[in-house]
This record gives C-alpha cells, structure tokens and sequence, in this order.
C-alpha cells in the first residue's frame, strides 16, 4: 500500500488561519506610553520620520482573507510584507510557510517556518510542516526530529503520529516505530481516522516476528528491535 501521503497537507490551512489569528491577537499589544520627559530648556532634535506601517492585527486579517478568498499569491505578498514589517511575530510567517508549501515553493517554505520556529520554538504547527517538508526532500533525518518537536509540543494531534508513522514505514524501514505511531494515531483520532490505517496495521504485524515465548508480544506489544527481521520492501 502506498504510504507516501502527507496528511497534513490536506485541510490544515483554514485551520492555520483560525490558530494564527488568536495567536497574532494575544501578542500584538501597543507597548505602553513612556514617561514624559523632564523639562529642559535645551532645544529639542527634531524627531526623525517613522514610516506608519499599519496596524498588524488589520494587516493580519486582511491577508486572512485573501487567503479565504482564495488569492493565494495576494496572500503570500502580504503575509511576506507583514513579516518584513513586524518580523517579532511568527505568524505571518507560518501561514506564509504554509502556502508556500501548497504551492510547491518546498525551499521557500522550509525558510519560513524556520525563520517562525526561530521566532516561537513552540509553534508545533511549523514543527509539523517542516517534518512534510525535509521528508519530500528526502532528508528522513530532519524530519523525524521535527515531527518529533510538534508530537512533544502536541501530543494529542494525531495528523502528525500519523505522518511520523508513514516516515518509519515507508521510508525508513521501521515497522514497530511504524506502529506504535499508527496505534496512537488511531487512539487520538477514534472513530474519525481513516481507515487504511487499520489495513497498514495489519499488513505490519503480519511481517513481525511470532509471539512465540515473547510475553510482550503475546500481550499485543511491539517485539524489541533486534529481533525484528528486515522489512519487505515498501515503494512510496
């Protein structure tokens, strides 16, 4: 069975937009007025010119919904613009990342959701895209560290056990990792996961070792590693 897909690439941008639009909101406060000086007979320096960049919570929105109205390309510009501007905010970076990826710029997105994980390490939903992208890049090393940073950061989103289980299974040859992450994904998903995994479930174990004299396997649990025979070859 192929196991080649990403999940997350499909349905998670509307989902970036409501994630970063409460995100965005809760950290763009206007600092507080500072203290008037003390009087000083000394003539002042002009002030120098400050260009008025906007408001980003207003430039936020509005390229929120270029994204909604399907504009990808006015989205990215002004997602771009406003991390030019206000580049101590994560999130246009992230949702930039985001289109970027959909739009088949996999350098272009590996560099902004790396510059928005620079900016938020916290920020799971980059960790997540970044997995996506260092594995379409064949980079299996990179991105098992970064699903591994966004399941830590958020253990109970099963998209990304899931992707992380497709990279063990089909790429990286190893089927009780491959597992363990599937069994998980389908404990958080329930009754909403899709049903292939069942399928990849049992094609797996079919292919592990017999739980002959092994009490962890004759209790449903994975055989240790060494005695895991090498896997049939999956083609992704």
């Amino acid at each position: 069975m192929n196991r080649c897909t990403d999940f997350q690439l499909k349905g998670w941008l509307p989902l970036a937009a409501a994630l970063r639009v409460s995100a965005c909101a809760s950290h763009l406060q206007k600092p507080a007025a500072p203290a008037a000086p003390a009087a000083d007979n000394t003539a002042a320096a002009p002030a120098p010119q400050v260009p008025d960049k906007g408001d980003p919570e207003q430039r936020f929105q509005a390229a929120l919904q270029l994204m909604k109205d399907k504009k990808p390309q006015d989205a990215k510009d002004a997602f771009a613009a406003l991390a030019q501007d206000f580049p101590q905010y994560s999130g246009p970076l992230t949702d930039l990342g985001a289109l970027q990826a959909q739009g088949k710029q996999r350098d272009q997105a590996i560099g902004s959701f790396s510059r928005a994980v620079a900016i938020s390490p916290k920020d799971d939903f980059a960790w997540g895209w970044l997995g996506i992208l260092y594995r379409e890049g064949s980079d299996y090393g990179r991105a098992e560290q970064a699903y591994l940073k966004a399941i830590a950061l958020k253990p109970d989103n099963p998209v990304t056990h899931l992707n992380l289980g497709i990279l063990y299974d089909a790429y990286l040859k190893r089927p009780q990792d491959a597992l363990a992450q599937y069994r998980e994904y389908q404990r958080i998903a329930g009754k909403d996961g899709k049903p292939v995994v069942t399928a990849w479930i049992n094609e797996l174990q079919d292919g592990l070792p017999q739980a002959a004299g092994n009490p962890a396997a004759a209790a449903g649990q994975a055989a240790p590693a060494a005695n895991t025979p090498a896997p049939v070859e999956r083609k992704p």
